[in-house]
C-alpha cells in the first residue's frame, strides 16, 4: 500500500522556526542563542536598529543585544510567515519594543536569513512594505 509523501522542510528553515520559537516562549536573547548554534562565526547581522551597520561574529553579536536589553529595551518578536527560497529564509512578523521609558512601538517587519554550507552566514531585518 502506497502512503503519501509528507513533505519535510529544510534544516535551514526548521532552526529558523526552533530560533522563533524559542524567542516567544522564552525570551528574545534565548532565542538569539537558539539561532546563533547555528551560525558560522563570522556571520554578519544588519538589524534596523543598528543604522546600517553590519555587526560580525557572535560575542559582537551578543553584545549588541546586551547593551540594548541592559539599557532598558526588550523585544518580543511575532512571527507570522516563513518563506524559503534556496538557501534563504524570510520571515515576517511583527516586533514590539519596549522602551526604558515604558512606550513601546510595534512594526511590521520582514526578517532575511541567509544560510552557506549547511550555517547561517547573514541574518537582516527591515521593516515590512504593506502593500
Amino acid at each position: 500500500m502506497d502512503s503519501l509523501a509528507v513533505p519535510t522542510q529544510s534544516a535551514n528553515l526548521s532552526r529558523i522556526k526552533d530560533a522563533f520559537d524559542v524567542s516567544v516562549s522564552q525570551g528574545f536573547m534565548a532565542g538569539l542563542e537558539a539561532l546563533l548554534e547555528h551560525a558560522r562565526e563570522d556571520c554578519e547581522f544588519s538589524p534596523y536598529i543598528a543604522s546600517g551597520h553590519v555587526i560580525t561574529g557572535h560575542e559582537a553579536i551578543r553584545a549588541f543585544y546586551r547593551s540594548a536589553m541592559s539599557a532598558g529595551t526588550d523585544m518580543k518578536l511575532r512571527p507570522t510567515t516563513f518563506h524559503e527560497d534556496g538557501d534563504t529564509v524570510i520571515v515576517n512578523g511583527s516586533m514590539r519594543v519596549g522602551r526604558p521609558s515604558g512606550g513601546f512601538s510595534e512594526s511590521q517587519i520582514s526578517w532575511t536569513y541567509k544560510f552557506r554550507d549547511g550555517l547561517l552566514a547573514e541574518a537582516s531585518w527591515v521593516p515590512r512594505r504593506l502593500d
